[in-house]
């Protein structure tokens, strides 16, 4: 069955907000998967920055959410929700327009003296997603790549990143180019 003819819908209530997130029909190790990459994620924002409580606990939150979205991207089930053909643009963009916020919460935690950061940032977030969303399923992957690449190499350049934290940014930006925006492999461009 391919993904335009897929029929399942979200539960009521809560079990439907993790519906939403996961896919329908993600199965019980996709949801494990997407746990530990959220636990994975809170250590990571926690444990690696020296910086007030709350602070840590912001980015630790940030940081879950950024694990488990892409692990939840990933999975067949996610990345098929997200891209059905009827609810894609408008989906894809709400996302994009929504990213502005852990690169906000990134920039005033570790670089609050440089708001150039964060435009610098949201810029290349969207001139990256432009040219991944312009670029034809089968090409898509490969572009999120490229776009992922010259985002770190001109960040790194113009700005710099901060030594405690470097894992940030590349996670972000995977997230983003690498696993919501490219669309679902076809069948036949997967041998």
């Amino acid at each position: 069955m391919t993904a335009p003819e897929r029929s399942a819908q979200p539960r009521a209530g809560l079990p439907g907000l993790i519906d939403r997130y996961l896919g329908p029909e993600a199965t019980p190790l996709d949801r494990v998967r997407v746990v530990l990459a959220a636990i994975g994620g809170a250590l990571l924002g926690l444990l690696t920055i020296q910086a007030d409580w709350w602070a840590r606990l912001l980015l630790m939150v940030v940081s879950a959410e950024l694990c488990a979205g892409l692990m939840a991207q990933l999975n067949h089930a996610g990345k098929a929700w997200t891209h059905r053909p009827h609810q894609r643009t408008l989906r894809l963009v709400g996302f994009l327009l929504v990213q502005g916020l852990p690169l906000y919460v990134f920039v005033l935690l570790m670089r609050a003296d440089q708001p150039e950061l964060l435009l610098s940032a949201n810029a290349l977030l969207y001139i990256g997603a432009a040219a991944i969303l312009l670029t034809p399923p089968a090409w898509q992957r490969a572009i999120g790549l490229v776009a992922l690449l010259a985002v770190m190499f001109t960040l790194q350049s113009l700005h710099g990143l901060p030594q405690e934290a470097a894992w940030f940014l590349p996670l972000f930006y995977a997230r983003t180019f690498l696993a919501k925006l490219p669309g679902p492999r076809e069948p036949d461009a997967q041998g």
